[in-house]
C-alpha cells in the first residue's frame, strides 16, 4: 500500500479531538487554527511574530560574517539591542500607534526573557567559541520521514522550531511557546512526535526535548526521553494505526501450539530433558495467558523448576520466560497467548454480574486466569489502600482510569469524590471537568501536596462529625442514609518526585501519607498511590506498610517486584495491563480492564447519572 502523508500539527489535533480526526477521515480538511493558535486571555501574544524575531536573531548570531562579533556578547541587553535595532521597536512603535500598551510591553518582555536564555545557554556550554557551539538549525522543515503503521506507512512532515546541542544528551529539540495552561497538553504531543521523528530523520542522533515558554518570563519544563515515548506509544501511535493502517479480514487466530494436549507434552519433555519430572494435571485458558498445572515428581523441587524458565523458553521459542510459581497443591506455569484478549471495562460495569456487589466502594482488579472478574473493596481494611507499581508500556495508568470509572460507575458525585495527581498531565487530562473532582487535577509537587494537606484537615474534620453523631465510620452513616459526606479516593499517577526531592518534601509527603493511611478509612478516605520507579529510594518501609494492596504490573526487575510484592515474578509479566496482585490473601495474576483514554472524560460524565 502507497504511504500517506500529514503533518505533525495535523496529528497532534487528530490526537487530541476525535471529531477533528472523523472529518479528516471522511476526506474533510478541517482547521487547525484552533489547536495551534496561542494565547493566555490577555491579549494578542504574536506568536508568529516572536518565531520570527528569534528565528533573526539566531541567523545573526550563527551567521559566519557576525561570528566574531556575537561571540564575545555576554549580556541579555546587548542581544535586545539588536533585536531593537533591527525590528523590535519599528514593531512596538506600530503597537503603541495603535493604543496597544500592554501587549507592546509583554512582547518586548518575551524577547527580553529569550536574550536572557540565550546567555544562560552560551554559559552552560563549557567549550564555547561561537554561537554555531549551541545552535544547528533554526526553523527547520523535516520531511520524507516514513512512519511504519501496521503493513503500510505514512510519511509525517513538520518544521521544528530549533535543534541545538545538548551537554548531556547530545541534541535537544526545542519548542518556543508563549502561553502554558490547558495548552500544555498539546504542547507535550507535539514534541513527542518531534521526538519519536528526529532519530529517523538523523539516524544514530539522540535526542531530548524541554519545552520552553516565554509568558513573558521564561519558564522549562523538562520531559525525559522516556516519557516522551510513552506519549507517543499511549496516544499518538493508536491514532495512527486508526487513520492509516490498512483495513483487512482479521485471520484466524493461531496459537504457538496446536492444541492444550500438545502444550503439555512439549512441557513436559523439555523438563524430562532437564532431568525434572513432572506431569500435567490441568490447563486452563486464560485472557492473558494458558495455564499450565504441573505436579512435581518426587524429589523435584518448585525452585529447580523455576529456575529453568528461560531454558524452556528457548525450548518453546517463546518471546519471554514463562512465569512459573507454586499453587495450592500444583505448579503454575504460564506461557502468554498469541492472541491476548481485551477485557472492556464499560461491558464488564453494564454486565448484572458486575452489580452484585453492595459495597458502594467495591471494584474490579481484573480479569483472572479462570475467566472469573477479582474484586477488591476499599471497605476492607487489607485493601483500603492500594501501591501500583509498573513500567512504562505496563498499563499502569490504564489500571488507574479502570479503577476511577468503576468507582463513578456504582456511585453517583454526591456519594464518592476524586483528588487526581497527574504530573504527566495526560492520565487524568480528559476529566478535568468531571463533577467527580473533589480539587482541580494537580499536576506539579506543590499542589499535589496541597490536596494530601487537605485531604489530612478533611479527614480531621470528619471524625469530630463522626463523634458527634455517634457513628464509627462513613459507612456507617451511609447505611443509616446520610450520604451528605462522600468517600474520597485520592489518586496518584506518579509520586516518585515527591520522593526524589530528598527535602521537606519528601518528609511532609511520607508524614501525610502515613496519617491518612492510619485513620483515613473510617473517615471514608482512601489512598491510590502509583509509580513506575517502583525501587527502594521511591517505595520506601513507610510507604509499603502503610498502603496493605499491592498491585504490580510489569516492572525492570524481579528487585523491583520483590520490593513492592515481597516475591519476584513481576518482571516476567507481558505488559499491557497483565498484572500481579497481592489483596492480603496470598498473589494472584489477573488482566486488566481497558477503558480507552477517549472514553474515559465521557464515562465520568455519565457515570453515576441514574443514581
Amino acid at each position: 500500500m502507497a504511504h500517506q502523508r500529514i503533518t505533525v500539527t495535523e496529528l497532534k489535533c487528530a490526537v487530541l479531538d476525535p471529531e477533528w480526526r472523523k472529518s479528516w477521515l471522511a476526506g474533510e480538511a478541517p482547521s487547525t487554527f484552533f489547536f495551534s493558535k496561542s494565547g493566555n486571555g490577555n491579549g494578542n501574544v504574536f506568536g508568529t511574530k516572536f518565531h520570527q524575531e528569534t528565528e533573526r536573531l539566531t541567523k545573526w548570531l550563527t551567521s559566519p560574517a557576525h561570528l566574531s562579533r556575537a561571540a564575545a556578547i555576554d549580556s541579555a541587553d546587548e542581544l535586545l539591542d539588536i533585536v531593537w535595532g533591527s525590528s523590535l521597536q519599528n514593531f512596538t512603535d506600530e503597537l503603541l500607534a495603535k493604543g496597544r500598551s500592554v501587549e507592546a510591553v509583554a512582547f518586548t518582555e518575551r524577547m527580553r526573557s529569550f536574550c536572557k536564555r540565550l546567555i544562560d545557554l552560551k554559559k552552560r556550554t563549557k567549550s564555547f567559541e561561537n554561537w554555531q557551539d549551541i545552535f544547528i538549525v533554526t526553523e527547520e522543515s523535516i520531511k520524507g520521514i516514513r512512519v511504519p503503521v501496521g503493513a503500510a506507512s505514512v510519511e509525517i512532515a513538520g518544521r521544528v522550531d530549533v535543534i541545538r546541542f545538548h551537554p548531556v544528551h547530545h541534541l535537544e529539540v526545542v519548542d518556543y511557546k508563549l502561553s502554558q495552561g490547558t495548552q500544555q497538553k498539546s504542547d507535550l504531543i507535539q514534541l513527542a512526535i518531534y521526538a519519536h521523528l528526529l532519530p529517523l530523520w538523523r539516524a544514530g542522533c539522540e535526542f531530548c526535548g524541554p519545552l520552553e515558554y516565554y509568558l513573558p518570563e521564561f519558564m522549562e519544563v523538562n520531559i525525559s526521553t522516556q516519557e516522551l515515548a510513552d506519549i507517543y506509544a499511549s496516544l499518538v501511535v493508536p491514532v495512527l494505526q486508526e487513520m492509516f493502517a490498512p483495513k483487512s479480514k482479521k485471520s484466524e487466530t493461531k496459537t504457538h501450539v496446536s492444541s492444550h494436549s500438545d502444550l503439555a507434552t512439549k512441557i513436559v519433555a523439555a523438563f524430562e530433558a532437564f532431568g525434572l519430572g513432572v506431569e500435567t494435571v490441568g490447563v486452563v485458558e486464560g485472557p492473558q495467558v494458558t495455564r499450565i498445572k504441573l505436579k512435581p515428581s518426587p524429589g523435584v523441587k518448585v525452585a529447580s523448576l523455576a529456575n529453568r524458565a528461560a531454558d524452556l523458553q528457548i525450548a518453546l521459542a517463546l518471546d519471554e520466560p514463562p512465569l512459573i510459581k507454586p499453587g495450592k497443591g500444583f505448579v503454575i506455569l504460564d506461557l502468554p497467548r498469541t492472541d491476548r484478549q481485551t477485557m472492556p471495562l464499560l461491558k464488564y460495569l453494564n454486565d448484572q454480574s458486575a452489580r452484585d456487589s453492595k459495597s458502594p466502594m467495591a471494584f474490579p482488579v481484573g480479569v483472572g486466569i479462570e475467566g472469573e472478574a477479582i474484586l477488591s473493596d476499599f471497605c476492607d481494611s487489607n485493601t483500603c489502600h492500594i501501591l501500583v507499581a509498573g513500567t512504562s508500556g505496563s498499563g499502569k495508568s490504564e489500571w488507574l482510569r479502570s479503577l476511577i470509572v468503576s468507582l463513578a460507575f456504582r456511585n453517583s458525585p454526591d456519594k464518592i469524590r476524586l483528588a487526581l495527581v497527574d504530573p504527566k498531565i495526560l492520565t487524568f487530562s480528559s476529566a478535568d471537568a468531571s463533577p467527580y473532582l473533589w480539587r482541580p487535577i494537580a499536576t506539579n509537587i506543590e499542589t499535589a501536596l496541597a490536596v494530601l494537606s487537605d485531604a489530612v484537615s478533611e479527614m480531621e474534620n470528619r471524625y469530630k462529625a463522626l463523634a458527634k453523631q455517634g457513628f464509627l465510620s462513613i459507612v456507617d452513616r451511609f447505611q443509616a442514609g446520610l450520604f451528605d459526606i462522600p468517600f474520597l479516593v485520592v489518586v496518584f499517577d506518579e509520586f516518585a518526585d515527591l520522593i526524589l526531592t530528598g527535602g521537606d518534601e519528601k518528609k511532609e509527603f511520607e508524614e501525610m501519607v502515613a496519617r491518612l493511611a492510619g485513620k483515613g478509612r473510617a473517615a471514608g478516605i482512601h489512598l491510590v498511590l502509583a509509580t513506575q520507579r517502583p525501587d527502594r529510594t521511591v517505595v520506601t518501609g513507610l510507604i509499603k506498610s502503610n498502603l496493605p494492596m499491592k498491585v504490580c504490573l510489569r516492572v525492570a526487575s524481579a528487585t523491583n517486584s520483590q520490593i513492592v510484592l515481597g516475591d519476584s515474578g513481576a518482571e516476567s509479566l507481558l505488559g499491557k495491563g497483565d498484572l500481579l496482585c497481592d489483596m492480603g490473601r496470598g498473589i494472584i495474576r489477573a488482566q486488566s480492564y481497558y477503558v480507552p483514554q477517549s472514553d474515559f472524560a465521557k464515562a465520568l460524565k455519565v457515570a453515576g447519572s441514574s443514581k
